[in-house]
């Protein structure tokens, strides 16, 4: 007699596209679980352990089958494989819009898939994260203003890591072009009046200094709107077009994934800013890495504050009886 299956064990699944996201979500891990079988024709890449109180399931993209894989794709498999499945989070990494944040910060909340119609009509609809997530973040919103975030705290493992240390923390090595500009901006300002290290404290209350300490700047986690666009934006004129589409909603971030998920699937987006969303983009070598890290570390903290028994409480997905996949979103994911 066989015993318990232990794929029912999971119930957390973290989703990534990029094998450096996956690289920073298996350094969050509290404790890496063993490999278990999986079908033959199932083509996610799957890491297994846990972070606190739940168990999870790490599943990423394969490499070069980004045009015939989105992520519903990777959805789909993930909860046929592991049906104790509840919770999905989409961690990695995402285009800034400035001002309003930086590159090595977080955002966090709702993500809109932008679609078009044969007609060449602008659609978008907008996902409908379940309660459980969105009264995580608000719990976070305020434990932050109150003591912090952990983030700093959770990339300690990585900085123990030498092998990915260096590509995987913010270092003096990174540009980032907007706080280049600002330095010039308020070096002319103070040029009569201000020493070099007063411009930089300027800066830094903007929050757009770099930091000259050995240790990073602590990255601002930002709660809002994501726009899956599936493409990446190179000039101002086509982000502030999107941003136009939403309205007056808070477009912080652009996504070059299409996740091409129900706007009822039970996830939250999260996404570490590597680039800007203009034609700053090209001057901003080096991030992908450090915001994947930051992602994942943010990922953790919002797991932190889930309660298992709560999770518990929730229908698997697999079980919901409603279709992973968007039915009317027709862009087609790909690499940029």
């Amino acid at each position: 007699m066989s015993g318990p299956d232990p794929s029912e064990n999971y119930t957390i699944g973290w989703i990534c596209v990029l094998a450096k996201e996956q690289t920073a979500a298996i350094m969050m891990l509290d404790k890496v679980h063993g490999d278990i079988c999986k079908k033959s024709n199932d083509p996610n890449s799957y890491t297994l352990g846990s972070i606190g109180q739940h168990n999870v399931v790490i599943a990423c993209l394969p490499l070069n089958r980004g045009r015939s894989h989105t992520v519903a794709t990777i959805a789909v498999w993930l909860t046929s494989t592991f049906p104790s499945i509840r919770l999905c989070m989409l961690v990695g990494i995402g285009s800034g819009i400035p001002p309003k944040v930086r590159l090595g910060d977080v955002v966090a909340g709702v993500e809109w898939q932008l679609g078009e119609h044969k007609a060449h009509e602008k659609t978008a609809k907008t996902s409908h994260p379940p309660s459980i997530l969105l009264s995580a973040l608000t719990k976070l919103e305020s434990l932050h203003e109150m003591y912090g975030s952990k983030v700093s705290e959770y990339l300690i493992k990585v900085r123990e890591n030498e092998r990915l240390a260096q590509k995987y923390l913010v270092s003096d090595a990174l540009r980032d072009p907007l706080f280049e500009e600002d330095h010039e901006k308020i070096g002319e300002k103070h040029a009569n009046s201000a020493a070099a290290s007063d411009v930089n404290d300027s800066l830094w209350r903007m929050g757009f200094a770099q930091n000259t300490n050995p240790e990073p700047r602590e990255p601002r986690i930002h709660y809002g709107l994501i726009a899956s666009s599936g493409s990446s934006v190179e000039d101002k004129a086509t982000r502030d077009n999107l941003d136009s589409i939403h309205g007056s909603r808070r477009l912080l971030c652009i996504d070059k994934v299409v996740s091409d998920l129900a706007d009822d699937f039970p996830c939250i987006v999260i996404r570490g800013i590597c680039d800007y969303a203009d034609e700053r983009r090209r001057d901003c070598k080096g991030w992908e890495e450090p915001a994947a890290a930051v992602s994942a570390a943010f990922a953790k903290e919002v797991l932190s504050v889930l309660l298992e028994v709560e999770v518990a409480g929730l229908p698997t997905i697999k079980s919901r009886g409603s279709d992973i996949r968007s039915s009317d979103f027709q862009l087609d994911f790909f690499f940029d």
